[in-house]
């Protein structure tokens, strides 16, 4: 699946490049939150839930024409989530920085407001896992997680160069858990929603 969407976005992103001479690069740097779906699984038994946070999160893309644009965002400091569990409260925290790569279709390219869609591959990359609460001393692990991403947002252009983006993204994010003397405990379902505000610049 992974090799089949990134041909995928290769070819339409080849196939935009022919389409019209290029209209170079733009760079955001904004805030995000982190919103993990509800009923995030079921751990050791119980069932699990994952707050939110909030980080500072970046991207930069190409743009081949008016209209298609391939780019590369991430989390440029990670962010933390702690996990709680049914009848035990508050057991682990983990730290994660997500990144996609995706291509982006953006309507309206002559207005002051240009909406954008874009889809494209995510990876999550997962550290900094502690036990807390219940759990506390015992040594956890955490497994990275990839899958598609689907983004959606708004430009709104201040002059030719500077704009005010807000955007959304969908996550997939199931990650594998391992608990010291508890073995494998279960798989943390947390595929979440993104929603971010951002300065950004076209050069």
């Amino acid at each position: 699946m992974q090799r089949l969407v990134l041909t995928s976005l290769a070819l339409a992103a080849a196939m935009a490049a022919t389409s019209a001479n290029a209209q170079g690069f733009t760079s955001t740097l904004g805030y995000s939150n982190t919103d993990p779906k509800s009923n995030n699984g079921t751990l050791a038994g119980a069932a699990a839930s994952v707050n939110d946070d909030w980080s500072v999160t970046g991207s930069f893309a190409y743009a081949f024409n008016d209209n298609f644009s391939v780019e590369l965002w991430s989390g440029l400091a990670k962010f933390e989530h702690e996990v709680t569990l049914a009848g035990l409260g508050t057991v682990a925290s983990v730290e994660h920085r997500p990144t996609t790569l995706s291509l982006n279709y953006h309507f309206a390219p002559d207005s002051k407001v240009r909406p954008f869609v874009g889809l494209g591959y995510g990876w999550v990359n997962v550290s900094g896992e502690r036990t807390l609460g219940a759990l506390a001393g015992l040594g956890i692990d955490a497994s990275n997680a990839d899958g598609i991403a689907f983004g959606a947002g708004l430009d709104w252009y201040v002059n030719d160069n500077f704009f005010i983006r807000a955007d959304v993204r969908k996550l997939d994010f199931d990650t594998d858990v391992t608990v010291e003397t508890l073995g494998a405990v279960g798989t943390a379902d947390v595929d979440p929603v993104v929603y971010g505000i951002s300065a950004g610049l076209r050069f």
